[in-house]
């Protein structure tokens, strides 16, 4: 019998999942919408779902555990939500222990970012005994921190927010509700911003392609190296990963990011050897990292029960 784990990326928008199976191989991948929790007890609406996923495949005794990727502000210990902006119901919840009880399988939760950075680090084949950093830049900033085979949580689960460092001079207010965070700037949102004011005839997909070496469009991009330089100084990291929606936008300049980069980080080292890998990610990266996770902290629970 396959043994398969269940990933699940959910986002603002959209809620994804399918299956991880021992070939790491993703089966049966759908595609839905995050306003189904919009209304009610968000785990149950979430039990609901997997259950009736597991039912239309018939996987349901082929399923050892479930991953969970959210984009929120998850605890220490990964099992409480404790804040998520854009999703309605999944704040100061108890998510893990709840959804366990409901389907009677281990459930691992952790943010987003760090299970795209699990899949990234799997794709890219980088050794998980490294440093490994990832930055995506996509409507926010996100940021994922692995070091010595582990996800960095930080005191309260709250590590890697590096979307909030404030800026020098930034007076605009961020819907944290601090002044200045860097992903006032340093954002598609901010991306959108420009493109209304400097280019409003033109698709905001298109803004790179239709506008190359635009002044107001190179400052962008190079502002996006102010918080990526300053966390690679502060961890001089084996590998830094590069991904997210804006980063693979037609003709986003990568030439003037990683120049940019490379200015702005210290030298000799980290900037002599620094090594950036950029990632293109589809709709199913985030389940894939959520799928892998729970099969390997899943094994690796089952390893030390014996």
């Amino acid at each position: 019998m396959s043994i398969l784990t269940i990933g699940i990326d959910i986002g603002g928008t959209n809620f994804r999942i399918g299956t991880v199976d021992e070939n790491d191989e993703i089966q049966n991948f759908e595609k839905n919408s995050s306003r189904i929790f919009d209304n009610g007890n968000v785990v149950e609406t979430m039990a609901d779902a997997i259950k009736s996923y597991m039912a239309r495949y018939g996987v349901t005794e082929n399923v050892c555990a479930v991953g969970v990727g959210i984009p929120s502000m998850v605890s220490k210990d990964k099992r409480t939500i404790i804040s998520t902006p854009n999703l309605k119901g999944f704040d100061n919840l108890r998510f893990a222990d709840a959804l366990e009880e409901k389907l009677s399988l281990p459930v691992y939760l952790d943010r987003d970012v760090n299970f795209l950075l699990q899949n990234d680090i799997s794709r890219l084949k980088l050794d998980r005994s490294k440093t490994i950093l990832g930055f995506y830049v996509g409507t926010g900033f996100g940021n994922a921190l692995y070091i010595d085979g582990k996800f960095y949580a930080g005191k309260n689960g709250a590590a890697g927010e590096l979307g909030h460092i404030p800026l020098l001079d930034v007076e605009e207010k961020c819907t944290c509700g601090n002044i200045g965070c860097s992903e006032v700037r340093c954002s598609g949102k901010y991306l959108e911003v420009l493109a209304a004011k400097y280019f409003p005839e033109t698709a905001i997909r298109n803004v790179f392609k239709e506008h190359p070496n635009h002044p107001i469009l190179l400052k962008y991009v190079e502002d996006l190296a102010v918080p990526i330089a300053t966390e690679i100084n502060i961890l001089d990291p084996d590998y830094a990963v590069l991904a997210g929606g804006v980063l693979y936008m037609a003709g986003f300049p990568k030439d003037v990011l990683v120049k940019a980069i490379h200015e702005k980080t210290r030298k000799p080292y980290p900037e002599s050897n620094l090594d950036l890998r950029f990632s293109e990610h589809d709709q199913q990266s985030g389940v894939y990292g959520s799928g892998e996770f729970a099969r390997m902290q899943f094994s690796a629970a089952k390893a030390v029960s014996k």
